[in-house]
């Protein structure tokens, strides 16, 4: 039970980085929907022809929140390279997460994540926000959130290329019994190689 309570106050202790040239969010533009679920992906990577894979894992993460080791404990997703935030917009709105961390390494996506987002501003239960976005690498990222024993349910890694780098840190920040997704939305890594599509 003590291991319940540290990750109910897991919402408290998230701190993400300051970022002195935060803006407001921009309105949204050029709005997409993919299963219902509107977004603006804004300068972001998006291949449309990759919503199957992020099917799989919404599908995924709401059958391992059914079944997970402690059910009362907050459900929480970390996003490590979230481009436009769709990933973690759908865990938010159809896996049924109750925090999710959204990051990615640019910092210019940040007006188009947090637009993305807003619309799940705090947790109608309790009032805590539900959502931090942060502009870290992901390997620094998942190595302080296992230094701080911030672990999640969910760790989403999609990156450019392999992610063989970013398994072992994915693995020490998740919870035990918890779902690791690592996938290559651009393809690089299942084909081989990085040519023309």
């Amino acid at each position: 039970m003590a291991s319940a309570s540290a990750t109910v106050s897991i919402h408290r202790t998230f701190s993400p980085p300051f970022q002195p040239g935060w803006r407001a969010p921009l309105p949204l533009r050029c709005t997409h929907s993919e299963r219902g679920v509107s977004f603006e992906p804004g300068s972001a990577f998006y291949r449309s022809d990759s919503a199957p894979g992020r099917d799989l894992v919404i599908l995924a993460a709401t059958l391992h929140r059914q079944r997970r080791l402690d059910p009362s404990s907050p459900f929480l997703c970390l996003d490590v390279m979230c481009g436009s935030g769709i990933r973690a917009l759908r865990y938010l709105a159809q896996a049924g997460a109750d925090f999710v961390w959204a990051n990615d390494a640019s910092d210019a996506l940040r007006p188009v994540v947090v637009g993305n987002l807003s619309r799940f501003e705090l947790a109608p239960s309790d009032g805590q926000r539900r959502w931090v976005v942060s502009h870290l690498d992901a390997t620094r990222l998942l190595a302080e959130r296992y230094l701080r024993r911030e672990y999640f349910d969910v760790i989403d890694v999609d990156s450019f290329g392999s992610e063989a780098e970013y398994i072992r840190a994915a693995f020490l920040s998740l919870k035990i019994g918890g779902l690791a997704y690592l996938t290559s939305t651009d393809w690089r890594s299942a084909r081989g190689y990085g040519g023309k599509w």
